[in-house]
């Protein structure tokens, strides 16, 4: 389990954090969600994002996933990383671009709440502000 310090005294903005594989899409969501006021980390990989957090010593308040990732990898595995990697359910989605019955069927026996390409600003919104509410 990572173990990142918090300063108290601190206010800061819900930290969101993407895992997406397609540079474009992921600069997109980081205009988004700096946008709405939050603070962003994305990464292509949750190995990545997980240097990322430790190196800010910040806790993720909420991740979005890409179902379907490089190598072979999948965005509920992402979240589970990050989860057992610091230690409690950490709010998530994931949002995929996939048709097949049955990678819909897969990514939605996860529990997680899922989004269909293409996915509206609106739509994404709505989601992470259910999960934790709105940025400070």
């Amino acid at each position: 389990m990572v173990a990142v310090a918090a300063n108290s005294n601190m206010v800061r903005s819900p930290l969101i954090v993407v895992i997406e594989d397609e540079p474009m899409v992921l600069s997109a969501y980081e205009l988004m969600f700096e946008g709405w006021g939050y603070d962003f980390v994305g990464a292509d990989s949750a190995a990545s994002a997980l240097a990322r957090l430790v190196a800010l010593r910040r806790n993720p308040d909420f991740i979005v996933a890409d179902y379907r990732l490089s190598e072979n990898h999948t965005g509920t595995q992402a979240i589970q990383l990050l989860r057992q990697a610091f230690g409690h359910d950490i709010p998530g989605l994931l949002v995929t671009g996939e048709t097949s019955i049955e990678t819909l069927r897969d990514a939605a026996s996860t529990g997680f709440p899922l989004l269909r390409k293409p996915v509206s600003s609106r739509q994404l919104q709505d989601a992470v502000t259910r999960g934790i509410g709105p940025a400070c």
